[in-house]
């Protein structure tokens, strides 16, 4: 008994061909698992597997059409899809009552999804992936069992676990797995195939040649699963990442050592390599790597988390978006004086150590905030403050551009506290501010490179023609910058290309550095003394913390004016923040502003390429139309005559694969190509009945045209030739079915390429049915005709 029941359970094409199916089928739920989409999902796991052993069952049972293998598929697949779904077998007691159920909540979701309305139950999204996996196993298991193609196979399973994975994030390794015994089972599936044609061409083969398959298959699925799993983990952003973690601190050090060591080295003209645009001492207090090129790296992780002694914004307000000004934090960590035309440096004049009072001069009002601030991730030295720290706790250092102009504070200490003086500054009263400049505010804050286009300072002066202040100004800046859009996805500036030209007048997309860059530099060509600060906007607030959770991926950039008596205010011309808010703020002048240049160079790129290929495929068109009109001349010129019409019975009969032989009659090359048209036939299957009328309709046709085209060669004078018209309704009849063989030719060749199956019908020499004349003393010699 358990050796009837081993063989019966034994499957015919091996266990391992089977196990390396299941466990490719098995990988798509696991993956779906990981994913932990909804609740409830392990029931998917069971329905791949039930889906499994039917497939193969209906695959095995070569009388039954497809009709059957549909009914019975669909109608126990929603068996399947609603035990998952209804948390309950079907079969069982009870079953009805949790389908009905389901059924009704059913109902409801579809009036609601037809309706506009919403719907949170997790039951229906089980529902759907249930029947979704269900359909996509069993056509896996019909493609591997009954049609002998494991690649169609591979790329059901495989595709629907990338989808989750894409969408999800999770489950690449269940994924992996997938794709290291799906390219196991694309070996043995082909292999399978090529022994049973060898075992219907009664091929002699090697029969240790399934363990040499899985072996070299090995060799190359698991590198590539590998492969697969371990690439995305190498980017280039996470490899940066991953560097300037492990080795920001020492850079920090040897940063400050050799600004301490070389403090008199001017910076460089042109800025340094790659545009980071970061100076002595500068490049630990960026919140990225560096400030222009490329996307930056936004990423979840918290960098610091700030208490203050502020009252704590209301729970409905996520700063900055949607937060006032008093609660729309700037954490300032630097500043950049010296713009370089590639990017940003910051010169430091001197340094000392401070504890305690800060002498910096008050700005006529302010309102004090107390910090203190708490990194949960590497820093360099930088110390982060609101505005302009006048106090603090611990000992730290002062980097000064100048006397009482702070660039940053530095110390490597994970906490510390602080107290800053924020000015508010009212509009009115930055309008009355005169335009009366120290000399070292305007020999350091009005620098630009000597080669600044022209265009940049011409654009400058248009945007701020109707300002009659230094804050309306740079008001105008501000609100001509917000009118380009903001993106991400920019591409690097060139080498050779200043930022903010390559900003405003052909890239006219970016992220913050961008704008900021842009402002400053269009500010200091309208004598508007101004720099880029750098840091950190909002975050988000911990009510269980009591305290900001600042995440890399605030990181920021803004520029900052210069107002005598005020100190430094600053502005927000990036457009996706909130715009600044100034207490009384009274209206701009309405004069019009300038437009960008034009459209995002990407929206440019992108619209040549639609007009190139919009172009190529008139053109395409144009030679298109042009060739069919002169075919048409050509043909309506033409004499249809009976050698004309044979010529083309010829030309169609070798693109079939059956060219004229000159070893045989009109008659028998006829008859041959007709016999072979029947063949093809009923090769064709389920639309056997078509190909069989037109195989019968290219049979009569090519007989009667045979048949005169013999006389008129042949038959001399004595032959009337059949008119014009007679011959062109004769090859009307012939035209058409010719053309819709070639289709079925081309399925022939794909089909006998893959070598996934033999054959259907074993195709016999064309001449195999004739009996052309023969004499004694001059045999015939007949050639077949080259197979498709």
């Amino acid at each position: 008994m358990g050796e009837w029941l081993l063989r019966r359970l034994w499957p015919r094409e091996g266990w391992g061909t089977f196990l390396l199916l299941l466990a490719t089928v098995l990988c798509l739920p696991l993956t779906a698992l990981d994913a932990s989409w909804v609740p409830g999902d392990e029931g998917w796991v069971l329905v791949a597997f039930v889906a499994l052993v039917l497939g193969r069952w209906l695959a095995s049972r070569e009388d039954w059409g497809w009709a059957i293998w549909l009914s019975v598929g669909v109608s126990l697949g929603l068996l399947a899809a609603l035990s998952v779904a209804a948390h309950d077998v079907l079969f069982l007691p009870g079953g009805a009552e949790a389908a009905f159920g389901f059924a009704r909540r059913w109902v409801v979701w579809l009036r609601a999804a037809f309706g506009g309305g919403t719907s949170d139950d997790p039951d229906i999204f089980l529902f759907y992936v249930a029947l979704l996996c269900w359909g996509a196993v069993l056509l896996a298991s019909w493609a591997f069992y009954r049609r002998h193609r494991p690649m169609t196979a591979f790329l059901l399973l495989v595709g629907l676990s990338a989808v989750s994975v894409f969408y999800s994030g999770d489950g690449a390794l269940w994924l992996a797995g997938e794709l290291a015994c799906g390219l196991l089972m694309l070996a043995v599936g082909h292999l399978r195939g090529e022994r049973r044609a060898w075992d219907a061409a009664q091929v002699d083969y090697p029969t240790d040649l399934s363990t040499v398959t899985v072996a070299v298959a090995t060799l190359i699925a698991v590198p590539l699963a590998l492969i697969s799993l371990l690439a995305p983990q190498f980017s280039v952003s996470s490899i940066s990442d991953w560097f300037w973690r492990t080795f920001r601190e020492p850079s920090a050090r040897v940063d400050e050592t050799s600004e301490r060591l070389f403090g008199g080295v001017s910076p460089p003209e042109g800025g340094l390599p790659g545009g980071d645009g970061v100076g002595t001492g500068a490049s630990s207090y960026l919140p990225q790597t560096h400030l222009l090129g490329g996307r930056p790296d936004l990423l979840e992780d918290i960098v610091m988390m700030v208490w203050t002694d502020e009252t704590p914004p209301p729970p409905s307000v996520d700063p900055p978006y949607g937060a006032s000004e008093e609660l729309r934090h700037y954490w300032e960590g630097g500043t950049f004086d010296y713009y370089s035309g590639r990017g940003w440096l910051t010169t430091v004049d001197s340094r000392e150590e401070v504890e305690g009072e800060l002498p910096l001069p008050a700005p006529p009002a302010y309102r004090e905030v107390k910090q203190r601030f708490e990194f949960t991730a590497p820093h360099g030295n930088t110390l982060y403050a609101l505005a302009v720290p006048v106090w603090t706790g611990e000992p730290v250092e002062a980097l000064w551009h100048a006397p009482g102009d702070l660039a940053r504070l530095a110390s490597e200490t994970i906490s510390y506290t602080l107290v800053s003086r924020l000015p508010t500054p009212t509009a009115g009263g930055l309008r009355a501010v005169p335009p009366l400049y120290p000399s070292e505010i305007t020999e350091r804050y009005l620098q630009l490179p000597e080669d600044v286009p022209q265009r940049v300072i011409d654009l400058a002066w248009d945007v701020v023609a109707e300002g009659e202040t230094i804050y309306e100004q740079a008001r105008l800046l501000e609100r001509y910058l917000r009118t380009y859009p903001y993106s991400l996805d920019v591409e690097q500036p060139p080498e050779d290309r200043d930022v903010a030209d390559y900003f405003l007048f052909e890239l006219r997309e970016g992220y913050c550095d961008y704008y900021a860059t842009s402002f400053v530099v269009m500010a200091r060509a309208v004598g508007i003394p101004a720099r880029l600060a750098a840091g950190y906007l909002g975050g988000e607030y911990s009510f269980s913390n009591r305290a900001y959770l600042v995440r890399q991926r605030n990181g920021h950039s803004w520029p900052q004016v210069y107002f005598p008596g005020w100190g430094w205010i600053g502005f927000e011309p990036t457009g996706a923040q909130a715009v600044t808010d100034f207490l009384e703020e009274s209206p701009l002048p309405e004069g019009a502003l300038p437009g960008p240049a034009g459209p995002p160079a990407r929206v440019v790129r992108s619209r040549r390429r639609a007009l190139g290929l919009g172009l190529v495929a008139l053109v395409g068109m144009g030679v298109a139309a042009a060739v069919w009109v002169h075919r048409r001349r050509r043909r309506a010129a033409q004499v249809f005559s009976l050698p004309l019409v044979w010529g083309f019975v010829g030309r169609a009969g070798r693109r079939l694969g059956l060219p004229p032989d000159p070893a045989l009659t009109p008659g028998e090359y006829a008859a041959a190509l007709a016999a072979e048209l029947h063949t093809w036939a009923e090769w064709a299957g389920r639309w056997g009945d078509r190909w069989r009328e037109w195989a019968a309709q290219v049979e009569s046709a090519l007989a009667d045209l045979a048949s005169l085209y013999t006389a008129h060669v042949y038959g001399g004078h004595a032959v009337t030739a059949p008119g014009e018209a007679d011959v062109q309704q004769l090859w009307a009849r012939l035209r058409g079915p010719l053309r819709c063989f070639l289709p079925l030719r081309f399925i022939r060749r794909i089909r006998f390429a893959s070598n996934l199956q033999p054959p259907t019908s074993n195709l016999q020499p064309l001449t195999s049915n004739l009996q052309p004349p023969t004499s004694a003393h001059h045999p015939r010699t007949v050639t077949r005709f080259p197979d498709s």
